[in-house]
């Protein structure tokens, strides 16, 4: 089974966030900083167990690693923008909604997020930003047409320093650690494609519209500024020649938060019972567990067996599965293959600008990649701030429901060889018209694909012999890998 694809972003281990620097040696930092600031009146500094509420346990200060991603957790609740105050990371990777956008009524309707400025529109679902740095990053191309990259849906932020695919974004590299070589073996573990990334969204006039040299200086201005200088070890400098360092330090700082077990806290309730199994019986564990429900345990033996679901949404493509309930086991498990697939998603008349998601293929400029998007985690699929929140799935989020997009897996062949679709009486849908997904639902037929070329359906899925039951079991089986902790934006003591 291809993914249950545009559901949302090289080890799963989480590194190693204990501070190196002593309390006292990071708060001389502070003391030791000598560049100007760019404003001209310096904030005040403070001790950092005065400036956060929960952040420092008490007797202890921030050492560098700590600092740094803090710094990126502040920048990515911070809705900095031009205009002020109107978008941030947050705006579009929402922790209480999956990491993704926040806006029930814009997933409904036009699924592309605003910009901050008037009338701003993207032009695709914002995916999910968390597990993005456990996943295994397609960075070297395999030995035959396949595309690979790095995050985003077409795969643009490689996270290299000479780009694999034309179109890759601009790159973070070691220039970051430019007199400050003493910080490389600490920090060098968040460059990549997720730091590349973090470059792109400040300065896109529909996203944050931002320059690069505004967010230097709103963040030498903003009360968590001092986070900079702790963690780099000199105060932010967004003078003209200064700037851009800073602002991509900013970015790194994104990613090591990104990167923190605030973001890829493994707290759903399949991560809770498997763990609770394992404790219990040791390495003798299978499925079906102890804390999920018969249903539930049902949607796991389908995923790995009956479906094939494991095929692209497992850390380790899975082609053979000689038992599904010795498969799953492994506690970091991102349900995504990180490549790219072509499963046939109709197009989306809602979503604003040109027709059509062409993904990778618009980069690589290979035919047989047009409309091919990358594997997103299946982690948080389903989390939302209400049981009525509408989430949008796929790329451009024409489906609405998990329920929805289940089915489409099992019988979006409508060709005469879909045993699975006759018996359920799912035709295509007239070309002639732009169809909805509770349209298409409600005519009980499916639209054509948004690019034409896709291999999944008819092979890997579309024609599943799933039962109504059998979908809900899956259904169910996604829905226990929702986080159970959910951040909270950092607090400033007033």
């Amino acid at each position: 089974m291809s993914p249950i694809a545009g559901l949302l972003q090289c080890d799963s281990v989480e590194p190693n966030l204990e501070p190196n620097l002593a309390a006292g040696a990071a708060q001389a930092v502070l003391a030791d900083a000598a560049t100007d600031d760019p404003e001209g009146d310096e904030p005040e500094d403070l001790p950092l167990e005065l400036l956060f509420d929960e952040e420092v346990p008490t007797g202890r200060s921030y050492g560098p690693l700590e600092s740094l991603q803090q710094l990126g957790k502040f920048v990515f609740f911070d809705e900095l923008s031009v205009p002020n105050d109107k978008q941030g990371c947050v705006s579009c990777h929402d922790p209480a909604a999956g990491w993704t956008l926040k806006d029930a009524k814009v997933n409904q309707l036009q699924v592309a997020a605003p910009g901050a400025a008037l009338g701003a529109v993207g032009s695709i679902k914002p995916p999910s930003n968390a597990y993005a740095r456990n996943m295994p990053l397609q960075l070297e191309c395999p030995p035959f047409l396949l595309p690979c990259g790095g995050v985003f849906w077409d795969g643009r932020a490689e996270g290299s320093d000479a780009p694999r695919v034309a179109g890759a974004t601009a790159h973070v590299g070691v220039e970051v650690f430019k007199g400050k070589a003493s910080l490389q073996d600490l920090f060098a573990q968040f460059l990549g494609p997720v730091a590349d990334q973090a470059l792109q969204p400040f300065p896109n006039p529909v996203e944050q519209n931002i320059s690069e040299q505004q967010v230097c200086q709103h963040v030498a201005a903003a009360p968590y500024y001092s986070l900079y200088t702790l963690a780099w070890g000199e105060k932010i400098d967004c003078s003209a020649a200064g700037f851009m360092l800073s602002f991509k330090r900013i970015a790194v700082a994104l990613a090591a938060w990104q990167a923190s077990g605030e973001v890829n806290s493994f707290s759903s309730k399949r991560d809770l019972a498997l763990a609770a199994d394992i404790g219990a019986e040791g390495a003798g564990v299978a499925f079906p567990l102890n804390g999920l429900t018969a249903k539930e345990n049902l949607g796991h033996e389908l995923f790995y067996g009956k479906a094939g679901c494991a095929l692209c949404h497992s850390n380790t493509p899975v082609f053979v599965i000689e038992d599904p309930n010795k498969a799953g086991l492994d506690p970091g498990e991102l349900y995504t293959d990180a490549a790219y697939h072509n499963i046939g998603v109709p197009r989306n008349p809602a979503i604003p600008g040109p027709l059509g998601s062409p993904g990778i293929g618009a980069r690589s400029g290979l035919p047989n990649q047009l409309g091919m998007h990358k594997t997103p985690t299946l982690r948080n699929v389903d989390k939302r701030p209400t049981t009525s929140f509408v989430k949008a799935y796929t790329h451009n989020g024409w489906f609405k429901s998990l329920e929805s997009l289940v089915h489409f897996y099992n019988t979006s062949d409508v060709s005469s060889n879909g045993a699975t679709a006759a018996k359920f009486g799912i035709t295509r849908c007239d070309p002639k018209k732009d169809w909805t997904e509770a349209a298409a639902r409600a005519a009980n037929c499916w639209p054509a694909p948004e690019e034409t070329g896709t291999l999944a359906i008819g092979f890997l899925i579309g024609d599943l012999d799933l039962t109504v039951a059998e979908e809900a079991a899956i259904v169910a089986y996604l829905k226990t890998l929702t986080d159970t902790k959910t951040v909270k934006p950092p607090q400033l003591l007033q």
